[in-house]
């Protein structure tokens, strides 16, 4: 189970300077403008995450040997390209909860790519970048998605903590391993590891499980058990996000209408 391949590595280290640079100069640029200002270049990358999806699965479709119904967006990463748009132009009020959830599923995605990228997206996605579009965009996606997530701290633009965000994460992280985890196993594709684990031990474990319990009560164990790690998983990342906003913000914000 190799963390950083020697291609994340030689990709990584140059984009994760590249966000490095962007993010100081918009923050010199951008860091005494009101929230709506402020909040620009997280609108911008939203909007470059939807047109992104919309080419991958136009080139989806017209693969000659059909659809790959792994391109339906059913994976955990998946979220960003509805909950950053929503955070990013939505002005009701839920405004505060709707930045915390989509927050803290940003922080997932950042201890990822720092921790483990090879999980994300593996080094025959970095190989093929340049000449195939699947490939780059997975690649283009989860990045933007890194710059947002860095941005929505250095730009402060979070709010204050609101009673409720905790069960609002619980909420939105059981709603996504329902339907994932269902049409996982209703197309038998591995949305968000639902079907099959692509951690090697893990997977040995529920191969094992299959030959004692058979496939259909192993795989309803299996299913419940990640939901219950994701939901852990997203609660750690829910405080790290508390810590990480106490840290980077100054003067918070009010909520804009």
């Amino acid at each position: 189970m190799e963390l950083w391949t020697q291609e994340h590595i030689k990709l990584q280290i140059p984009v994760l300077a590249a966000i490095a640079v962007i993010v100081i100069v918009l923050k010199l640029t951008l860091g005494k403008r009101n929230r709506k200002i402020r909040m620009i270049p997280v609108q911008f990358i939203a909007v470059l995450l939807v047109l992104l999806e919309i080419g991958k699965q136009m080139v989806s479709f017209m693969n000659p040997n059909g659809y790959d119904l792994y391109c339906i967006p059913l994976h955990f990463c998946s979220i960003y390209l509805f909950m950053m748009p929503l955070m990013a132009f939505y002005r009701g009020k839920h405004q505060a909860k709707l930045t915390a959830v989509t927050s803290t599923m940003c922080v997932g995605l950042l201890l990822f790519m720092l921790i483990y990228p090879a999980l994300i997206f593996p080094a025959s996605d970095i190989n093929n970048m340049l000449t195939n579009f699947l490939s780059f965009h997975t690649i283009a996606f989860h990045n933007l998605v890194l710059l947002a997530t860095v941005l929505l701290f250095v730009l402060e633009l979070s709010f204050p903590v609101e009673k409720g965000e905790k069960r609002w994460v619980v909420i939105a992280t059981v709603i996504f391993c329902a339907v994932a985890g269902s049409m996982a196993q209703i197309l038998k594709t591995n949305f968000a590891n639902f079907y099959s684990c692509n951690i090697p031990p893990l997977e040995n474990v529920r191969l094992s499980l299959q030959g004692v319990l058979g496939y259909g009560l192993s795989q309803t164990i299996y299913v419940l058990i990640l939901t219950v790690l994701h939901i852990l998983f997203l609660l750690l990342c829910y405080w790290i996000y508390r810590g990480l906003r106490r840290l980077t913000t100054r003067v918070q914000p009010q909520t804009v209408k």
